[in-house]
């Protein structure tokens, strides 16, 4: 009487659980690159702080990530997904431009306040490091995309453009804010108020 073979369904059973235990591994991985980011900032973080944290070897953290762009992207795609960025939808829908200005800040300031620290870091590293460079280039041009949204609002003529889009760049700046709120003691609103102003000024005096 024949047997039936069952090395196929252990040997499913055993990829699967070894694609689980890999899946956890890395998880761990990019958890510890997230809170040591957090903490001491990218340029700081070594593959041994990383691996200790996760509780691997530093070989593991190399079979997972190549190099530290694949970290670093992977760091950045947890957090954006633990705190997501400014959207659009937040100030579609008002159209006169200081109010337009003033909506978008509200919305940027306090995701500012919501990630200092990390934000902060983030953009102080990324001034040595390329690859976080590269990975943070997005948010960049998303701050751009804003700040001509914004400036088109208020209808300004060709000589008028570059001292509105200054303004309008500087208000929304994590740098700005900071200053502002951290250094000035400024709460969001009133920073907000303040930046809405200096660009009215300068759409005044274009």
């Amino acid at each position: 009487m024949a047997t039936r073979k069952r090395a196929p369904r252990r040997r499913t059973y055993t990829q699967k659980r070894r694609a689980e235990q890999q899946s956890e591994t890395r998880r761990r991985i990019v958890q510890a690159v997230y809170e040591l980011h957090g903490e001491i900032g990218p340029a700081r973080t070594t593959i041994s702080a990383i691996a200790e944290r996760a509780g691997v070897e530093r070989l593991t953290v190399y079979r997972h990530f190549a190099d530290e762009g694949e970290i670093f992207a992977a760091c950045n795609a947890h957090f954006l997904a633990e705190t997501p960025p400014p959207h659009p939808a937040a100030w579609t829908g008002v159209t006169e431009p200081a109010a337009r200005l003033r909506a978008v800040l509200l919305t940027f300031y306090g995701y500012y306040r919501r990630t200092e620290d990390r934000l902060g870091l983030a953009l102080r590293d990324a001034e040595g490091l390329p690859a976080l460079a590269a990975v943070l280039e997005p948010w960049g041009r998303f701050v751009e995309s804003v700040r001509d949204d914004l400036q088109e609002a208020w209808a300004p003529r060709d000589d008028a453009r570059p001292k509105l889009a200054a303004a309008i760049g500087h208000a929304l700046r994590f740098e700005t804010w900071r200053s502002l709120a951290q250094v000035e003691r400024l709460g969001d609103t009133a920073a907000a108020d303040l930046m809405v102003e200096l660009t009215r000024g300068a759409a005044a005096d274009a």
